[in-house]
């Protein structure tokens, strides 16, 4: 990247439980001294994003460059914002209270350093997106993944909750995660349904906890889920959590930050390029951590890809 190129930043003030806009204020003065000519958008309102992202990218004829200030949701509303993958290049920096997706790509968690890596050492790269088609709700893309159930239950709790903000302030907010995490163990009610996975015969499953489509390693602040989930080989890896007792359930919780979670017969990986599942009863879902809807015929695909320097 040369100090002649001119960036697209968006900025969300309230990444990082309200930092958002001090970390820009960092970043911009950084820019500045560095000669990087840009243009800043300070979003107001959900799904804005996604709305000047679509603007920009419409009928371009040469490469643009976005930088995002901000965490796993706004980068979820950019991706669904791209018009023209081919001539736009997105980038992001370490802003919101989870940052799931700068973590997987090895984003430095200093702004300052990181972007001076993209400045004058910029990496870019091919990475997958995921799309999503549940009900009759239109299709969306994911960057990081996708579940259905427990870890969708868990998104939606704790942007729901007081305490992922009070835990932000003191540089905790990860454990947030945790705890909710916890207490769904023995709150969220589970649901008969049927897995396919590409064109194997369905999975049937009495009692389901969880399904997740992941292009990256780890979602919810960390937690590794699919282990060897590879965000360029267009392939989409899945964990199916099912029919397992609470004590159990516990254990895993335990054991997944380690990746040994796998080790138990009803913790399942699977990597296809689509699935589907049917559930009795609606279940939540999330995409990057968003929880827009709860569905009961959801389809995932490995969808596209999408350039990524940093």
């Amino acid at each position: 990247m040369g100090k002649s190129d001119y960036m697209e930043v968006l900025v969300n003030p309230g990444a990082s439980s309200g930092n958002g806009l001090k970390i820009w204020k960092n970043a911009k003065k950084l820019l500045d001294r560095q000669g990087v000519s840009y243009r800043e958008h300070v979003l107001s309102a959900p799904g804005q994003a996604e709305y000047i992202t679509s603007m920009l990218t419409k009928d371009i004829k040469e490469d643009i460059h976005i930088l995002v200030i901000g965490g796993d949701g706004t980068m979820n509303e950019t991706i669904n914002g791209v018009r023209d993958f081919e001539h736009t290049k997105l980038s992001c920096v370490r802003s919101g209270s989870g940052s799931d997706f700068a973590m997987n790509m090895g984003v430095d968690k200093d702004c300052e350093t990181a972007l001076m890596h993209l400045i004058n050492a910029p990496e870019e790269f091919e990475l997958d997106y995921g799309l999503v088609t549940a009900d009759r709700y239109p299709s969306r893309r994911f960057v990081i993944s996708c579940g259905a159930g427990y870890d969708a239950d868990i998104c939606k709790e704790v942007s729901e909750s007081g305490l992922k903000k009070a835990f932000n302030r003191i540089h905790l907010g990860k454990l947030v995660y945790l705890f909710i995490g916890v207490k769904q163990i023995f709150t969220r009610k589970k649901s008969m349904a049927l897995l396919y996975i590409d064109d194997d015969k369905p999975i049937r499953i009495k009692k389901l906890f969880f399904v997740v489509g992941m292009n990256h390693m780890c979602e919810g602040g960390g937690v590794p889920f699919c282990p060897d989930a590879d965000p360029t080989d267009g392939i989409m890896d899945v964990c199916l959590v099912r029919d397992m007792p609470k004590w159990k359930l516990l254990l895993a919780v335990a054991m997944v930050y380690s990746k040994n979670h796998l080790r138990f017969r009803k913790i399942n990986a699977y990597r296809c390029r689509r699935m589907y599942l049917v559930t009795k009863k609606p279940q939540q879902i999330h995409l990057d951590g968003e929880t827009p809807y709860k569905a009961s015929r959801i389809r995932w695909d490995a969808g596209g890809k999408f350039r990524f320097v940093k």
